[in-house]
């Protein structure tokens, strides 16, 4: 099957990806099991019309499920810049697209052996025998693509902790670990924020909602992606990290001044130099824990005391209004 087919076969462009919601995959053995199952319960008023009754259920049932598998995925090269990266990294866009294709392949074939034994019964050969025949190559053709279903399964699991996020624009919150930026993301938050892992990390991420006179958008910690030095970072988080800048609109950098998140000034001042040399969005560097300290050169908050919050809204409304 060409690409263009298999694209043409599983695109449902400019819906959201929610990859929670792609269905669970049956391996080769259920998927069959399933099917003839099926079959088995089926009648007839006399052996001929029950053979092509069931090898009509038969053709419902593969056509049915290979369709409702295929549909559930996206055109994965027509995603937004975001999806497609991180999907391509968890599990490769050209194994998804190869394993899809082998599901509409056997889907094609299927149908062809049992209309090639629905027209041997019509024409007048032993039903019994057709039947042993037909069920035979079936199980054939599934198992040839058990690899395909249990790999789609497999990348359903691992896709399953990429955030469904809206097309609001999106505030993403760097820092090194325990300067504040979860506290600042819950402070700021209009709805408790959504805890999901990270695909390329052990850690968390939190999907947030902010609101400030009129003006919504989405707020996201990554803890894990942003904490430390680029250059120290293996292949795949150098490309998530990469990944986000297809994401951000702005970019708020949490500097702890009293460093107790066990991170000097200096070394977090350095971390927030690099994302500016990254990052061609805007950068809002604030203070945390203003309650612990007196440096007020740059914006500070304290989520303890919920001093500094509302300003530190407003200036993520300007800078977000002033990018339209």
């Amino acid at each position: 099957m060409s690409d263009e087919m298999v694209d043409e076969a599983i695109d449902v462009a400019h819906r959201k990806f929610e990859p929670r919601k792609l269905p669970t995959v049956l391996t080769a053995e259920e998927l069959i099991d399933k099917a003839f199952r099926r079959a088995s319960k089926v009648v007839g008023r006399n052996k001929k019309e029950r053979a092509i009754n069931k090898l009509s259920t038969l053709s419902n049932v593969f056509k049915d499920y290979f369709d409702r598998i295929i549909s559930a995925h996206p055109s994965y090269n027509n995603l937004p810049d975001f999806y497609r990266e991180l999907v391509d990294i968890l599990v490769g866009i050209g194994n998804l697209r190869k394993s899809l294709g082998a599901l509409s392949w056997a889907d094609t074939t299927i149908q062809k052996v049992i209309n090639k034994g629905i027209r041997e019964i019509k024409g007048g050969k032993n039903p019994d025998i057709v039947l042993k025949s037909t069920y035979g190559r079936i199980a054939s053709i599934v198992e040839q693509i058990g690899d395909s279903l249990e790999f789609l399964n497999s990348a359903k699991q691992k896709m399953r902790e990429i955030p469904t996020l809206s097309d609001e624009p999106t505030v993403v919150v760097a820092g090194y670990p325990n300067v504040g930026k979860s506290s600042l993301v819950s402070a700021i938050s209009t709805v408790q924020p959504e805890v999901a892992s990270y695909p390329f990390t052990t850690k968390k991420i939190f999907v947030g909602k902010g609101k400030i006179d009129g003006v919504t958008f989405q707020i996201i910690d990554t803890p894990g992606l942003l904490d430390r030095p680029i250059q120290k970072r293996n292949k795949i988080e150098r490309k998530a990290i990469l990944s986000l800048k297809y994401l951000a609109n702005c970019i708020v950098f949490v500097i702890d001044p009293t460093e107790t998140c066990g991170f000097e000034v200096e070394k977090q001042q350095s971390l927030l130099e690099e994302i500016k040399r990254e990052f061609r969005v805007p950068i809002i560097a604030v203070y945390s824990k203003a309650d612990l300290h007196d440096f007020r050169d740059k914006p500070a908050y304290s989520a303890y005391t919920k001093e500094g919050i509302e300003e530190v809204l407003k200036i993520i409304r300007s800078t977000l209004t002033g990018l339209n």
